[in-house]
């Protein structure tokens, strides 16, 4: 998600252990855990509400598309039936 690799963690890791201090530094991860899990989990229902609102109106959309083409294919049989007719 943010494309962060091993030793990027790594050094964002001794940084936290530096400042914070090996006592506090359970407790902090907890509570980044913590934060992290709910902004995750916020992102996962927002993207979700966003997909059942658009899912309809994507179901008409296809439907009317669909229609138009049977339309237009039976319209382009008509034609050809039609030339074949005049043709003979």
């Amino acid at each position: 998600m943010f494309d962060i690799g091993f030793w990027e963690l790594f050094l964002i890791f001794l940084l936290l252990l530096f400042v914070v201090g090996p006592e506090r530094l359970p407790a902090i991860a907890g509570y980044l855990g913590k934060w992290f899990g709910k902004f995750q989990r916020y992102f996962f229902e927002l993207k979700d509400s966003i997909q059942r609102e658009t899912e309809e109106p994507s179901n008409q959309i296809n439907k009317l598309l669909d229609d138009q083409k049977s339309s237009m294919d039976r319209l382009q049989k008509e034609i050809s039936d039609k030339k074949e007719e005049d043709n003979k």
